[in-house]
């Protein structure tokens, strides 16, 4: 659990940090973190529908960012990662 909230650190420091990202999908990825992050608070496991939903946004993101923002790209899948790990 703890990999899992410094990696989604990471991924809010490297979205502060990026240039050249449109506003939509900074929107997209600050409410992926924040529902990932209301999960690791509640210590509440999504329904199968919402963990598909979940870890279907993160990937179509990541694959958005691969080649403009490999940096992002990296610290979403190490997010994505993590979640499987624990189950999410």
């Amino acid at each position: 659990m703890e990999k899992l909230r410094e990696s989604l650190k990471n991924l809010h420091k490297e979205l502060k940090d990026s240039k050249n990202i449109d506003e939509e999908s900074v929107k997209v990825l600050h409410e992926l973190i924040a529902d990932i992050q209301n999960i690791l608070e509640k210590n509440e496991k999504l329904p199968d529908t919402g963990t598909s939903k979940l870890l279907t946004s993160l990937k179509e993101t990541a694959e958005k960012f691969e080649i403009s923002h490999p940096k992002l790209t990296g610290d979403i899948n190490i997010v994505i990662s993590s979640l499987s790990n624990i189950g999410v």
